[in-house]
């Protein structure tokens, strides 16, 4: 199987580099002849290979099934082949989703609901989504990140760190004029369970004109859930657990970024001979409109959390709202969280992904915009710390509370490193949790001394994780990695 796997690892990216680039010449063309390709073998096999890599090759569908059970049972051979054959002689399908509630990090009481799709299913769902990625990807414009290949937050809060930068200088050579003054936060109420089946359909044709893929992707919406051994039908949403949930949500909501088309990838019509930067001509569109008092947005979009940025007055902002309101709820399907939708004041900053994200102003340089680590983030890795390092788990051993502790300060050091002032931030936390550690062999052994204490700590196979030695630094937007079937165009934003 190694060889086949090899033979699988040529053959899919050179199908996808060849879907990618035709999608980047044809805009609006579609792509007819997909199903040949979804039911192949190479693509079965790598999609199988995926499959059982994810941590999720353990978890059941519906039938029971897990990976392992599959191989010791059927083989993987066989059941590929036997796959393969009912999709082609159309007699696959899609079982509902068994239903498991996922606890929110950080809300207590509150759930996720997490659809899990039969082993079988997720390998259909991988083998579709191996295909269409490329055909959508080329289009997919530069202001979305998440769910993306090589688009992750980071990128997202740099282009708007970017994006919010004053460009023009006094004659003092400080930067007065801010770009934006206003920023619409955007909170989808349910995004993943309300948008509209009928909507997306229409957005995936424009692209797939294959019928059998569509099909199967309808099949794939409408295959309900089964929650407490009760069937519940699905009729809009796509399933949170689903490997082509994230893809198909994308494509709903780039209705976002075509919203705001001429601010974001203005095409213009030249003469067949001529080609046009979209990028481009909208940045010099935005300066233009800016200089002659219009008002200007740019979205910036993570999955379903986005940000509109705002050149203009407050009404201008307000009446946007409305709007974009009005324009996804005709749309997709979707509505604006009321309570959590607002407009902030850039000035005063406001909060994305996880970051802060304010300008500062200096008397140096004027204006400068900052991606700063929250305080209510801060007091929350300490409250964590404060509890894994409680009496109650003086009980337990030295090595046991490191590997309790390693993989928070890890996790959290590496997201929140190319924050401004992190270094700082981070080496306080050190000696918040060096203290707490210390105050916690006091409790284990409250007749040892503090020269014992100190040989306990150092007699140790597992070491402490220490955050103030990672390499603090700004996000470049370079270091984004590039989708293999895009290399070969020289197009990292598509």
């Amino acid at each position: 199987m190694d060889s086949d796997y090899q033979t699988d690892k040529v053959w899919l990216p050179n199908v996808q580099r060849k879907l990618y680039q035709w999608s980047l010449a044809n805009p609006e063309g579609q792509y007819r002849d997909l199903w040949n390709w979804v039911t192949n073998l190479h693509n079965l096999r790598y999609a199988w290979r995926t499959v059982a890599a994810n941590k999720g090759k353990r978890t059941p569908g519906i039938d029971g099934k897990t990976v392992r059970s599959i191989q010791q049972g059927l083989g993987e051979a066989m059941f590929l082949e036997r796959l393969r054959q009912e999709l082609r002689c159309r007699r696959y399908t899609p079982s509902p989703s068994r239903r498991k509630l996922i606890p929110k990090p950080g809300r207590p009481g509150e759930f996720r609901p997490l659809g899990i799709p039969t082993v079988k299913g997720r390998v259909v769902q991988c083998a579709i989504k191996q295909i269409m990625e490329p055909l959508f990807e080329a289009r997919f414009w530069h202001v979305s990140y998440g769910f993306r290949p090589g688009r992750g937050c980071h990128g997202a809060l740099e282009h708007i760190r970017m994006a919010m930068r004053p460009r023009a200088k006094a004659e003092d050579g400080k930067r007065h004029a801010l770009p934006y003054q206003w920023v619409i936060e955007g909170d989808i109420k349910g995004c993943f369970d309300n948008i509209d089946h009928h909507h997306l359909m229409d957005r995936v044709r424009k692209r797939v004109g294959d019928r059998k893929v569509n099909h199967t992707i309808k099949q794939f919406l409408k295959a309900g859930v089964l929650s407490d051994e009760q069937f519940l039908r699905t009729e809009s949403g796509t399933p949170q657990g689903g490997i082509i949930s994230p893809l198909l949500a994308n494509i709903a909501l780039s209705v976002i970024e075509e919203r705001y088309e001429r601010w974001v990838n203005h095409q213009q019509k030249l003469r067949p001979h001529r080609t046009c930067d979209g990028i481009k001509a909208a940045m010099n569109i935005r300066m233009s409109d800016g200089k002659a008092g219009r008002p200007v947005f740019l979205p910036i979009r993570y999955a379903d959390d986005f940000i509109v940025l705002v050149s203009g007055t407050l009404e201008d902002a307000c009446k946007e709202k409305q709007a974009l309101e009005e324009f996804l709820k005709d749309k997709t399907g979707l509505r604006l969280s009321p309570e959590k939708t607002h407009i902030t004041s850039v000035e005063d900053g406001f909060n994305f992904l996880g970051h802060r994200v304010r300008m500062r102003w200096d008397e140096r340089y004027g204006f400068t915009p900052r991606v700063e680590i929250p305080k209510a983030k801060v007091l929350d890795i300490r409250y964590r710390i404060k509890h894994i390092t409680s009496r109650s788990n003086v009980l337990l051993s030295l090595p046991a509370i490191l590997h309790m502790i390693n993989p928070i300060l890890r996790g959290w050091g590496n997201f929140y490193r190319f924050c401004t002032g992190a270094k700082r931030i981070l080496s306080s936390i050190d000696w918040y949790v060096r203290d707490r550690l210390w105050r916690w062999m006091q409790k284990k052994h409250p007749k040892a001394g503090a020269h014992d204490l100190a040989h306990l700590c150092i007699l140790r196979e597992t070491q402490l994780f220490h955050m103030g030695q990672l390499r603090v630094q700004r996000f470049q937007r370079g270091w984004m990695q590039t989708p293999d079937f895009a290399i070969i165009t020289g197009e990292p934003d598509a």
